[in-house]
This record gives structure tokens, C-alpha cells and sequence, in this order.
């Protein structure tokens, strides 16, 4: 559906984005690393075609909604908010190959020891590295890996492209900087002759110490944070509460002007959620996504 959408779009806009494709680089680029089935004229035309939408059904909604505004206000909130709604979205929706591009590399990153390993021992057995690609492709488990090795198998056996040029495709498109450099060695390794085995057992070895020292540092990181959980949501509530409970048992106690109960409401139903939330946006940021 969405691609009949897309090349609907491109009627309609594709000669307009084909003239000024070249402020469109970086997101043909961030296309080819997130494997989203368009080309850049595609995906801006889409963009485009979202937009003009989603503008005329939130100035629609907008209007509906201020019906108790004068006329021209009513038009001027309108046509803001529908702006403002529309700017929004085609600013995601145009980051969106990117943030694509970024999790597929942190999924790469983070089973790329292991699968590194499941190469060598094929590479140990003698078989030739296109079909090294093709058995890898087939494991499920090794995610975002086996669709690109599926990718370069398909290069070189359907294609027709020799292994080198497969490789060097995929390492350009490649969304992981250490997957890029491993599809560079191998090319390196076959190019020279070496040991196609032993240099994939030793970047499995070095990626997996990589691997251990970050989750080290992230447990580290893991036991700070539940220190700072105890202290600011367990301790600094209970002594929040206690000392509004004795306020309230004095005559005339208040903090700026607020009175004992409302800054407990405070507490309860503002400060805290929003300490919360910021702290869960700290922890997620702490959790290892990525091998480095």
C-alpha cells in the first residue's frame, strides 16, 4: 500500500524533487542504510504528499474546534496549529530513515561477536565465502546480519557481481561502522590470500572483550542509578511528607504563599511523576545499545 502510495506521489512531485535532489544526499544515504524500499524522489514526494494531507485535515480539525472564536481568529488558530501540526510531522517523518539507520546498527553491533564467530567456523570448514553469506542469511536470530548477508549473497549469486564488489556495496550501505569495517577486512584477507577464519575468529574475540566491558560499566552505571532511585524517590518523598505533615500541624504554615496540602498535591501528583520521568529518560539513556 505504502509504495503505490509513494510512486502515486512521485507523479505528482517527482519532477520537482528530481530537480533539487542534491539537497537530498544525506537522506539517499540514511535511505540506502535503513533498507527502506524508495528511492530519495520517492520518499520526499511521499513526504510531500503526507504533508499537503495532514495540513488540510488539521486546519479541518482546528476549525471545528475554535467554533467559539470570531471568525478571523478562528482562521488565524487554524492555520497555525494545522502549520505548526504539518512542520512536526514532515521534520520526523523526514529523520525517520536515520533513526532507522541508527537501530539497525545498534542490532548489528550487538550480536556481531557472535555471529562473527558462526563465520569463522564456516570459514574453517572451506567453504567458499559467498555461501558463507547465503548460511548466514538463513539464521533468523542474527537479525539485521542476516539480512545483510542475504543482501550480499543476492549480489553475487543472482546479480552476478563478484564477491569484492558485493562487498564493497554493503560496507558503503552498511548502518554499523564496526560491520563496515568487518565486510572491509574480509574483502582485505581474500584479497591477499590470508586466513579468511582466523581474522574472523579474531575480531569476534576482540568485539566480545568490547562487549564484556560495556556491560561491566553499564551495571556500574545500573547500581549508581538505583543509589540515586533509593535516595530521591523512597527517602526524599517520605522526608517531603513528613515535614508537610508537621507544617500542617502548625498555625499558619505555608512555603511561598502555598499552603502544607497543596504542596503536598505538589509532591504527589507533579514533582514527583516529573522526577520520574526524567529519571527513566536517564536509564534508558544508560542501557547499551550499542558494543562501542
Amino acid at each position: 500500500m505504502l509504495s503505490r502510495l509513494a510512486k502515486f506521489a512521485y507523479r505528482l512531485f517527482g519532477r520537482w524533487v528530481f530537480r533539487h535532489r542534491e539537497r537530498f544526499k544525506p537522506l539517499a544515504e540514511e535511505l540506502k542504510k535503513a533498507r527502506l524500499p524508495f528511492t530519495v524522489e520517492e520518499y520526499v514526494s511521499l513526504t510531500i504528499l503526507f504533508s499537503i494531507v495532514l495540513f488540510v485535515l488539521s486546519f479541518a480539525a482546528f476549525f471545528l474546534l475554535t467554533g467559539f472564536y470570531d471568525l478571523p481568529l478562528r482562521f488565524l488558530i487554524s492555520l497555525v496549529g494545522a502549520a505548526g501540526v504539518t512542520v512536526l510531522f514532515a521534520i520526523n517523518f523526514l529523520n525517520y530513515p536515520r533513526l532507522k539507520a541508527i537501530s539497525r546498527g545498534s542490532e548489528i553491533d550487538a550480536v556481531l561477536p557472535f555471529a562473527l564467530m558462526h563465520m569463522a567456523t564456516l570459514a574453517g570448514s572451506g567453504i567458499p565465502p559467498h555461501h558463507i553469506f547465503r548460511i548466514m542469511g538463513k539464521i533468523d536470530k542474527y537479525g539485521e546480519i542476516a539480512r545483510e548477508c542475504r543482501i550480499i549473497y543476492r549480489d553475487v549469486a543472482i546479480l552476478g557481481k563478484d564477491i569484492f564488489s558485493a562487498l564493497s556495496e554493503a560496507a558503503k550501505a552498511s548502518p554499523s561502522r564496526l560491520w563496515t569495517e568487518i565486510l572491509w577486512g574480509i574483502s582485505s584477507t581474500l584479497r591477499s590470500g590470508g586466513s579468511l577464519r582466523d581474522y574472523l575468529y579474531a575480531k569476534s574475540r576482540e568485539l566480545q572483550m568490547l562487549l564484556e566491558r560495556k556491560e561491566r560499566e553499564s551495571v556500574e552505571t545500573m547500581n549508581l542509578l538505583t543509589e540515586i532511585y533509593l535516595i530521591l524517590f523512597v527517602l526524599a518523598p517520605i522526608l517531603g511528607a513528613i515535614m508537610l505533615i508537621l507544617m500542617s500541624m502548625m498555625a499558619g504554615g505555608s512555603v511561598a504563599g502555598l499552603s502544607p496540602l497543596t504542596l503536598f498535591g505538589l509532591l504527589v501528583y507533579v514533582i514527583t511523576p516529573a522526577m520520574g520521568l526524567i529519571f527513566l529518560l536517564i536509564a534508558d539513556n544508560a542501557k547499551p545499545r550499542e558494543i562501542v
